[in-house]
């Protein structure tokens, strides 16, 4: 049986279905090709849309029925069962069927030659990542990003909760990124991303980081967090440690971008998170510096050397008190409710009045007091809300660069007992001069 809808809607660029898809095409079919059945790398953009449409459980896709496209009944929740039939007139070719060895062969010449088959190993992915941050301004050096899910689950959990807000943190900073990480990584992992590692005043605060390193050059990491804390989602696929349709396969996502000397920073005892303009680099040594120099690129794109996984340029930046709607900060959580108090006592306001300290987001109650911006942590839409805001201030305000960028997935799984004492196999690699002079 092969029912037929009246309505159909094409997929187009700036579309959220068309970002679904396009991740779908140039990433998901690689890294879980069970997520699209009978789907091959060379199949077609609509065929991507009907898998996705398709899903039982709501995607970006759904209500997105590409047009000339039968939608077959015995549908399951994976996509289409086999491929999605096309309705254009077109000669139809007999075909004996394949054997598995055969079919892998074919989808991998025809994919091949349409260009959408990545070269096996560590690929160059472009994307913004995100930073909540003061006015302070430093290089993106030893220090951890995030996606937008990312920033502003940071955000909700660590920085308007406090008043005023923690770190005097006061807009959020987008860059447009390249990754490529190494083929020493990629070897033994068969992965895009190392794992997250933390960074405070410029030093890594994961005890591994040397390790890491030391086996596998500069990698940047990634990983995602959890929507039991925060409701905010990626546009598509961040998370393979899910089960398809999962909320949390679109879990925000926190990156480590390693710089010079990253096992030396500010000790603890020094650290003023609150001033403006640290000095991280003052307790690095200029050998250390040398010999261990971090991934950032001198110039141009990363290339996947040890000393050469990432390379940035900033792509603007929003203020929060435009985002939320406050026209001066100082004024919502400080001297509104003296000012209040007064105006009460001089009775140029009802007795009765109640005079209350306003902040952006009380935790106990999931709400602002004076705002309702951040009113609902955990619901989803309203994230999403928020989140749109932002892309539309970003888009305003920076026309030039685009509102969105498909994010690659965080695959990492785990480090496995005694790998960083495994000799390092550089297969696939550039010959570097880094691993002979490293510490």
């Amino acid at each position: 049986h092969v029912e037929k809808k009246k309505e159909c809607r094409d997929a187009k660029k700036g579309d959220p279905c068309y970002f679904s898809v396009h991740w779908a095409m140039t990433h998901g079919i690689f890294d879980h090709p069970e997520w699209y059945e009978g789907l091959v790398p060379g199949s077609s953009f609509k065929d991507f849309q009907m898998s996705i449409y398709s899903q039982k459980s709501k995607t970006n896709c759904t209500g997105w029925r590409p047009c000339g496209v039968e939608v077959s009944s015995n549908v399951g929740g994976s996509g289409v069962s086999g491929e999605a039939k096309h309705v254009e007139k077109k000669k139809e070719a007999k075909e004996e069927p394949h054997t598995s060895q055969q079919k892998d062969s074919t989808a991998s010449s025809s994919s091949a030659s349409s260009g959408k088959v990545p070269p096996p190993g560590p690929r160059l992915h472009n994307f913004y990542m995100y930073r909540a941050q003061s006015e302070a301004s430093y290089p993106l050096e030893n220090i951890n990003t995030a996606d937008l899910a990312g920033v502003f689950w940071y955000l909700h959990n660590e920085v308007i909760v406090a008043t005023p807000r923690k770190y005097k943190i006061d807009r959020i900073k987008r860059y447009k990124v390249t990754v490529k990480n190494t083929w020493e990584f990629w070897n033994t992992h068969k992965r895009q991303f190392g794992a997250f590692v933390a960074y405070d005043a410029g030093r890594c605060s994961t005890p591994i980081c040397k390790d890491i390193y030391h086996q596998y050059g500069f990698i940047v990491g990634c990983q995602v967090q959890p929507l039991s804390v925060a409701g905010y989602l990626g546009r598509h696929q961040t998370n393979w440690q899910c089960k398809e349709g999962q909320d949390e396969c679109r879990a925000p996502i926190w990156y480590s971008l390693p710089g010079p000397c990253p096992a030396k920073g500010i000790p603890n005892d020094d650290i003023d998170p609150n001033r403006v303009g640290l000095d991280v680099n003052k307790y690095k040594s200029a050998e250390c510096v040398d010999r261990m120099p971090g991934g950032h690129c001198k110039a141009g794109d990363a290339t996947g050397a040890p000393d050469c996984t990432y390379s940035y340029e900033e792509a603007g930046e929003i203020f929060l008190n435009d985002l939320v709607g406050i026209d001066d900060y100082n004024e919502f959580w400080n001297t509104s409710y003296t000012k209040c108090a007064r105006e009460k006592a001089e009775g140029k306001l009802p007795r009765h009045h109640e005079c209350r300290h306003q902040k952006e987001y009380d935790p106990r109650t999931d709400k602002g007091v004076g705002t309702d911006f951040w009113n609902g942590k955990l619901d989803t839409d309203k994230c999403t809300e928020r989140m749109d805001k932002a892309r539309k201030l970003f888009k305003e305000k920076f026309p030039e660069f685009p509102e969105h960028l498909d994010e690659p997935a965080c695959e990492f799984d785990m480090y496995y007992d005694g790998e960083f004492s495994w000799k390092v196999n550089h297969t696939g690699a550039k010959k570097s001069e880094w691993w002979e002079d490293r510490m």
